[in-house]
């Protein structure tokens, strides 16, 4: 027994020196760091906390992420940190800020949420829905160009290989949204949205639809009807199914 507890040390000692041992245990340790945009109101907080929580409270749209915050989640025993950047105007030098600190210490890909136009914040509530509850076409077109807008902010920083191994667009609030899939994922998988990608299309973006909770629009619109807790479960399935093939395939590139 001694003289094996003493070989056992020695292999420690060289593997120390030779420096295989904190490479290994680097190795084991490796948090896949994954940077998390979208402009205000398209649901970043929600989705994050869909994915360690059944069914989540939903955010209060008076609540909105100010400043950069770190989400650390398992997932099937793989280590994420979440960066969830700020989506307002105003943060966006904290946002570059976030967005080159995680850089810095290399990241594995970028998820960038949008919801079609669907975003909800402090203001807008009269803008976005009438007093039948009805959305307004014209304030959804105007935020699905705010949401082509941001690509321009940081595609030049994150918009190829040389940045991050893999994108995922997760299209949020599937629940509003349901009834016109077809039309949705086709402008985000091919249309105008796609179009704007320019340089990040290298990365060979999929697009995912997906709801983090059941909520009407603004507390007032109606949600689409087709979507149900089946189709919530399915897309979150999914969803994990892609985000983990995507870190895999960044490991053994």
């Amino acid at each position: 027994m001694l003289a094996e507890a003493t070989a056992a040390l020695e292999l420690i000692s060289t593997a120390h020196k030779q420096g295989w041992l904190d490479r290994l245990i680097t190795a084991v340790r490796k948090k896949h760091k994954v940077v998390v945009l979208g402009s205000t109101g398209v649901g970043k907080t929600n989705f994050l906390n869909s994915l360690t929580e059944s069914i989540p409270s939903a955010v209060d749209i008076m609540n909105r992420t100010e400043i950069a915050k770190k989400h650390r989640v398992k997932i099937q025993k793989s280590p994420f940190i979440f960066v969830d950047t700020p989506g307002q105007e105003p943060h966006k030098s904290r946002r570059l800020k976030a967005i080159r600190e995680a850089l810095a210490s290399h990241i594995s890909g970028v998820i960038n949420v949008v919801s079609y136009g669907y975003h909800e914040y402090r203001i807008g509530s009269k803008d976005a829905v009438d007093d039948n509850g009805i959305v307004s076409e014209e304030f959804l077109s105007a935020h699905r160009e705010i949401e082509i807008a941001a690509l321009e902010e940081w595609i030049p920083v994150l918009g190829g290989p040389e940045a991050a191994g893999w994108l995922i667009t997760v299209v949020s609030k599937a629940d509003l949204w349901w009834d016109r899939r077809d039309e949705v994922l086709e402008y985000y998988r091919t249309g105008a949205y796609y179009e704007a990608l320019g340089s990040a299309k290298s990365l060979h973006p999929i697009v995912l639809e997906y709801s983090s909770v059941f909520q009407k629009y603004f507390g007032k619109a109606r949600m689409s009807g087709d979507f149900e807790d089946n189709d919530r479960i399915r897309v979150k399935a999914h969803l994990i199914e892609e985000l983990l093939a995507a870190v895999g395939k960044f490991k053994n590139g």
